[in-house]
């Protein structure tokens, strides 16, 4: 039950940055700049769908 808890931090920490990021990139006047951290929220979506999917498949092996 702990690593479950960790995993679901993890991806709560990850949402949160992600956001942070396209807030960034909201305020950012510099197009590139702007680009690369809509690309890197974009990336770490990508991630948090594989962790999450992960975090399913393990609670479903527990049940």
């Amino acid at each position: 039950m702990q690593n479950t808890q960790t995993i679901q931090q993890c991806i709560q920490t990850c949402q949160q940055t992600a956001a942070q990021m396209r807030n960034l990139a909201n305020s950012e006047t510099d197009q590139m700049a702007k680009n690369k951290l809509v690309e890197g929220a974009h990336h770490l979506d990508l991630c948090i769908t594989e962790c999450q999917y992960s975090l399913q498949q393990i609670q479903g092996g527990m049940a």
